[in-house]
C-alpha cells in the first residue's frame, strides 16, 4: 500500500514538473519570437568609419576631399571600402535619372555622385552633399546649414535664386560675379515657411535683396561640386 501511494505521489510530482517545464518552454519561445521579429524592431543603421579621413574640403573643378574628376566607381571602392560604396540611379529632377554612385548612403557624410555622359562609373561630373551635420564644406566654408547672411558675407554681395515649390526649388541661379566659386551649385530652403508664401514661389528668379528672402530664414539645404 505504501509502495502504491509512493508511486502515485511520484506520478503527480512528475506530471506537475512536466507541465511547468512545458509552460516555461512555451513562454520562452514566445518571448524569443517577439524579440527576433524584425517587424517590431527598428532598422539598425551603421555609422561608416571615417576616422582615416583627413580632407573634407570641396573645391569645384578640383576636388571633394581627395576625390577628383578622374575617379571611377572602383577608385571610390578602394578609397572608402565596398560596404560604403553603392551603385544607384541618381534623380536629376523632372523625372529624369542617371547612373551614379552613393558613398556613405544615409549617413551625415553621404556623397551622391553623377558621372559624365558616356563615362558612367568612369569619370565624375558632380558630387552632391545634402545631409545636416556633414563634415564636407567648401573652401569658403559653405556647408549644409550655412545661412543666407553667411552666404552674403562670403560672396561679398547679393545673388539670385529660384522660387520654391517645384523641382529646382531654391537653386542659386547666379552668384552675380561674387567671391563664391561659380562651379558651386547650392539649393536653399526656408526655415520660416510663412514668409515664402506667396511671394517666393514657382519657376521664377528672385534676388536675395527681396524683403521676403531674409524673413524666410534661408539656409543651404544641399550643394553640388561640379567638375
Amino acid at each position: 500500500m505504501n509502495y502504491t501511494k509512493f508511486l502515485a505521489l511520484l506520478l503527480i510530482v512528475f506530471t506537475t514538473w512536466s507541465c511547468e517545464l512545458g509552460t516555461s518552454s512555451s513562454s520562452s519561445t514566445t518571448s524569443g519570437n517577439s524579440i527576433t521579429d524584425s517587424s517590431t524592431k527598428p532598422t539598425s543603421t551603421v555609422t561608416p568609419k571615417t576616422g582615416k579621413m583627413d580632407n573634407w574640403t570641396c573645391v569645384p573643378g578640383k576636388q571633394v576631399g581627395r576625390i577628383t574628376a578622374n575617379f571611377s566607381h572602383e577608385d571610390l571602392v578602394k578609397m572608402f571600402g565596398e560596404e560604403n560604396v553603392k551603385k544607384s540611379d541618381i534623380g536629376l529632377g523632372e523625372g529624369e535619372t542617371a547612373k551614379g554612385t552613393i558613398v556613405f548612403q544615409g549617413a551625415k557624410d553621404e556623397l551622391i555622385i553623377q558621372y559624365q555622359e558616356g563615362e558612367e562609373y568612369k569619370k565624375i561630373k558632380s558630387v552632391k552633399i545634402r545631409n545636416e551635420g556633414t563634415n564636407w564644406k567648401t573652401a569658403e566654408g559653405i556647408t549644409v546649414g550655412t545661412t543666407l547672411e553667411q552666404l552674403l558675407e562670403m560672396n561679398g554681395k547679393g545673388f539670385s535664386f529660384a522660387g520654391f515649390e517645384w523641382d529646382y526649388a531654391g537653386k542659386v541661379t547666379s552668384w552675380e560675379n561674387g567671391k563664391i566659386n561659380k562651379g558651386l551649385d547650392a539649393f536653399l530652403t526656408p526655415t520660416n515657411d510663412e514668409a515664402v508664401f506667396p511671394d517666393l514661389l514657382g519657376d521664377k528668379v528672385f534676388s536675395t535683396d527681396h524683403e521676403k528672402a531674409k524673413a524666410a530664414g534661408l539656409k543651404v539645404a544641399s550643394f553640388i561640386i561640379n567638375f
